[in-house]
């Protein structure tokens, strides 16, 4: 009774504070769900549907094998395994004994684990994760703490990292949660939010579930992997899962092994390690997924035995965190997609070999899940979003309404235009780099809509029709997005689009177009410096004309070396630079910091030769030129961290 009190209390006190969290239809515009003869048509009408969406993947998408379940009102309603678990051996996926890894659906296990101790009271959601730390402290760069509830809805405020740390090569470089966690503790870029109904400061954090995961095992007393065996593996019965690194003998023999192609050939490995384990380790088979699914359908209960209260579950499942009254939000831990216009709770989880999703739908009692073992560009992502897709449309179809853009649209559409950049990436180490790797573009067309796609993805466009005030529906499609203003009126923040990761407006210096020009145009302003030079070596020159011309040679040579040498460590470490930074690059980044005090006295050659008659007008603009860019080349490094030594 004192349990189902509490979970009773938490349930109320977050309803009498969010109602406006609440997810809003707009009539005419959101998808109008069909409910005639809507519903599965039973297991084997299911199977020959999932055979041939699988049979278009595996074929057409280079995918080695697959695993599904499926579950309906409290049983497991339909599994199978598609294709191969070892292509060598020519062994099926068995979706029974199968092992796949599901990524970053470990999640769910952790936030599982942490509404339990919700339960016990040994945690609050409001409660500063610093009062559960006892070996470490999280700084207090702010005056808002960060929360258990920031950590379950993404909301800390901490930047993104990883690299020499996140995973680990082989058995031998693990390292423990506790340590890894301490000595590699994100900056924090923002405040936490407090205000749940404002989305334009979350961003998706692997460290602060591998924190939750640590904080779990503090109060508990006893590791992570072990928690997790005895409070959710065991009471459901998934006697194939573990989080245990290396996995038990008789399940490592049973683990599916990851593949990528490359250049049309299979690479394989057997298992992706993570020092990071609660934010991503979970190795499971489709059978034991589909327990853990009915147990959160039925409210935390599968079969007589109790993983949470049902108040408790209900809370976890809600909408708690709202960016937009009209676009995707997030429980506490699942986030949320409307589909057809049914409500769906799940995550999502990709590692380099392996994609998975689950996806519950509370309201139909229907919970599918599904894992990849094969990567191939950006269908590894796309095809988990056409299988739910197809997956709708065939059982739970809706109406999308025909809406026709404002006639006022054009006036409005370059407001909008511009590149967004998604808040979650490094800001203060080298792991900068590749933030522009998720960059959104918006254009506006001729026909009044709007075109959204991924920088890097040209085939993942969608167009999107205005349906009320910055928000925003694909044609074809059910889904939303939404633009945030800030406080001048200007649009800043675009949400929806991906669960937990809203994206900012860049602005024209931080663009992509913007960095490559200046490296672009230096290295050409590099070249002609060394040129010059080696034409006006002989030539009877002034001492200071000599100097200047050495000088600016010598930089162009040092800002050349640095490109070369940066961009060659990289890319022949690439496969592995997960695991670390590369040597090579590490003594390029030595190169910036000679070439600073040389582009200054480069610059004040640049300024002196405007009084020295032995210049031509041509030579003196050219030569300032140089040093311009030779400046700005150091800014553009600077931006992304490349000045010094920044590793997370």
């Amino acid at each position: 009774m004192k349990l189902a009190a509490f979970a009773i209390g938490l349930v109320a006190s977050t309803a009498a504070s969010s109602a406006s969290l609440e997810y809003a239809t707009i009539p005419g515009a959101s998808a109008e769900p069909i409910t005639e003869n809507a519903g599965l048509r039973g297991a084997e009408e299911l199977e020959h549907f999932i055979d041939g969406v699988m049979a278009a993947h595996l074929q057409a998408q280079h995918i080695t094998g697959a695993t599904i379940s499926v579950v309906k009102d409290g049983k497991l309603y339909f599994e199978k395994g598609y294709g191969f678990a070892d292509l060598s051996k020519r062994t099926p996926v068995d979706a029974e004994k199968t092992l796949f890894e599901p990524a970053s659906i470990s999640k769910l296990f952790t936030w599982t684990a942490v509404m339990q101790l919700v339960e016990q009271g040994k945690l609050r959601l409001d409660g500063d994760v610093n009062d559960y730390l006892t070996d470490f402290k999280i700084p207090s760069t702010f005056d808002q703490p960060v929360t258990i509830k920031n950590l379950m809805t993404h909301t800390a405020g901490f930047e993104d990292g990883g690299v020499g740390y996140d995973d680990a090569p082989d058995e031998a470089h693990l390292q423990p949660l506790a340590k890894v966690l301490k000595e590699h503790v994100p900056h924090r870029i923002w405040a936490p939010t407090t205000d749940f109904s404002h989305g334009d400061h979350s961003a998706y954090s692997n460290y602060g579930a591998a924190l939750a995961g640590h904080i779990v095992a503090t109060l508990s007393g006893m590791p992570y992997e072990e928690y997790i065996e005895k409070n959710i593996f065991a009471p459901l019965r998934m006697t194939s899962s573990t989080f245990r690194q290396p996995l038990p003998k008789d399940l490592f023999d049973r683990l599916s092994i990851g593949y990528s192609y490359e250049n049309f050939a299979p690479k394989a490995q057997k298992f992706e390690w993570m020092n990071t384990g609660p934010a991503g380790n979970l190795s499971s088979t489709a059978t034991d997924m589909a327990k853990f699914m009915i147990a959160h359908l039925n409210n935390g209960e599968l079969d007589g035995a109790r993983i949470l209260q049902e108040n408790t579950a209900k809370l976890m499942h809600s909408r708690v965190f709202s960016p937009d009254p009209h676009v995707n939000g997030s429980g506490l831990g699942f986030y949320e997609s409307w589909i057809n216009g049914r409500r769906i709770i799940g995550h999502g989880g990709d590692l380099a070999y392996f994609h998975s999703d689950l996806w519950l739908l509370p309201d139909e009692n229907v919970g599918v899940f599904v894992s990849y073992n094969s990567s191939a560009s950006s269908t590894a992502f796309s095809q988990r979003d056409d299988l739910i897709q197809a997956f709708m449309d065939r059982y739970f179809p809706a109406r999308i309404p025909v809406v026709k853009p404002p006639d006022d649209f054009a006036k409005r559409a370059e407001q909008y235009a511009g590149r967004y950049r998604v808040r979650r990436h490094s800001y203060t180490t080298a792991e900068k780099i590749a933030a522009p790797q998720l960059d959104m573009i918006v254009t506006p067309t001729e026909q009044n809509t709007l075109v959204v796609k991924l920088a890097l993805a040209d085939e993942l466009a969608d167009q999107y029709v205005e349906i009320a005030p910055d928000v925003f529906r694909r044609l074809d499609h059910s889904q939303t997005i939404a633009f945030i203003r800030d406080e001048k009126g200007n649009v800043s923040d675009l949400v929806g689009y991906l669960q937990f990761h809203p994206a900012y407006k860049l602005r024209w210096y931080q663009t992509s177009a913007w960095h490559l020009f200046v490296l672009g145009f230096a290295t050409l302003c590099f070249v002609v410096a060394i040129v010059s030079w080696l034409r006006n070596r002989k030539r009877d020159l002034d001492p200071a004309s000599r100097r200047a011309r050495g000088l600016a040679a010598l930089v162009g040579l040092i800002d050349l070396a640095f490109l070369v040498t940066a961009l060659a460590g990289i890319a022949i470490a690439l496969d592995n630079l997960a695991y670390g930074w590369p040597m090579t690059f590490k003594v390029a980044l030595a190169l910036p910091l000679i070439a600073i005090p040389l582009t200054l006295l480069v610059v004040w050659a640049a300024l002196r030769m405007w009084g020295n008659s032995a210049w031509t007008f041509y030579g003196k603009l050219q030569y300032t030129v140089i040093a311009a860019m030779s400046v700005a080349f150091l800014v553009t490094l600077n931006f992304f961290n490349l000045i010094g030594y920044h590793f997370g």
